[in-house]
């Protein structure tokens, strides 16, 4: 079983697990999550199949589905991740979205960052900030009050933008209804013609010779799939935080302490545990003892990382002076994490370090809990 297919299953025996108890806060039905008349006076965290908040949140949104909705009133930040994140209500604030397709039909008072495969902002969309993208396909028919910045396969800009433009694309289409109060800056394999009229600065041009890099579906699987594998990781780092709080923060405390030790602790800890794993399974008596420690030993070596995270995320914030909650802290330190492991070959020592140091933080944890 593959990394990925096992983090699958766990998301999945976890969300079975916690849907019968689901809660205000964090729910998994598939219906109508928030509806119209629903007021919620805090941040949200919800996921499910079909996500859809018709009301009023006061605060921040972190959604996560097959396909979510936000078509109410959100005071503060959203942040979605699904195959496709649909936004026709009114964001107070900034929008982060990863999603394989991405509509914005409604208002965002501030920043909007997509990365997805195809992206488009309707004619009734008003943004309040500036746009900055990563996708196969951009349309942006609506209002863009700041600069828009990104890379695409294909662009098409057709409604008013307030600053600057700059692209790099392999194909740049701006219509006659577009209006750019800034400069537009592309890089492209070729010069294409724009309407004088639509761009009050200046057109600069920039050609790139074709890589291939833009009609390659390879390329954007790839993200696809680093992106997929962060929403596993996050939405099983959210879930753990959710229904094990004090062990997660517990472990989270205890991190900064003898890292030499705990990081020879954890991976003694491993290999005891696959090599007890075979010993237990050669016999037909042992398999399921075998099977168990089998499970929980990969499950220490990808959800280490969720303890790691929501002590780097507060470390970040801590040292950036802002006040944050426990899953601001998860967020940002999980996303953080996720990024320095996967650069390369560093990335793996990273991974390697961090994985081996946590699981003999949380084997110290566990046995002092014991002993109290």
């Amino acid at each position: 079983m593959n990394i990925r297919c096992f983090s699958l299953l766990v998301v999945l025996t976890i969300l079975l697990l916690v849907s019968s108890s689901a809660s205000a806060v964090l729910d998994y039905k598939d219906k109508e999550i928030v509806s119209a008349d629903t007021v919620i006076d805090d941040d949200l965290l919800i996921y499910g199949d079909n996500v859809d908040i018709r009301g009023t949140v006061l605060g921040d949104v972190m959604a996560f589905g097959e396909s979510v909705r936000i078509s109410g009133n959100v005071t503060g930040d959203v942040m979605a991740c699904g195959g496709k994140v649909t936004i026709s209500g009114i964001v107070g604030d900034d929008v982060r979205i990863g999603a394989i397709e991405v509509v914005i039909e409604g208002n965002v008072g501030d920043d909007v960052f997509v990365g997805a495969t195809t992206v488009e902002v309707s004619e009734e969309a008003y943004i309040g900030g500036d746009m900055v993208f990563g996708s196969g396909r951009m349309d942006v028919w609506g209002e863009v009050a700041g600069n828009i910045e990104g890379r695409a396969g294909d662009v098409i800009l057709a409604g008013p933008v307030g600053g600057n433009v700059e692209l790099e694309v392999g194909n740049i289409n701006v219509l006659s209804t577009a209006r750019i109060n800034g400069t537009i800056e592309y890089t492209s394999p070729r010069k294409v013609t724009i309407p004088p009229s639509t761009v009050i600065q200046e057109v600069s041009f920039t050609r790139q010779e074709p890589t291939g890099i833009f009609n390659i579906p390879e390329t954007i699987s790839i993200f696809i799939g680093w992106l997929i594998r962060f929403v596993y990781l996050l939405i099983i780092a959210l879930l753990v935080l959710v229904l094990l709080p004090d062990h997660v923060e517990a472990v989270a405390r205890n991190i900064p302490e003898n890292p030499i030790l705990n990081l020879a602790m954890g991976f003694a800890l491993v290999v005891i545990g696959f090599v007890g794993s075979v010993v237990f399974m050669v016999t037909v008596i042992g398999i399921p003892i075998g099977l168990i420690l089998l499970f929980a030993t990969l499950f220490a070596l990808y959800a280490a990382r969720l303890y790691f995270g929501l002590w780097l995320g507060r470390l970040i914030f801590s040292r950036l002076g802002k006040e944050s909650k426990p899953w601001m802290d998860m967020v940002l330190g999980v996303l953080v994490l996720f990024i320095l492991t996967s650069l390369p070959w560093v990335g793996g020592l990273i991974y390697l370090v961090v994985t081996f140091m946590v699981i003999g933080v949380i084997f110290s944890t566990m046995r002092g809990s014991a002993k109290a």
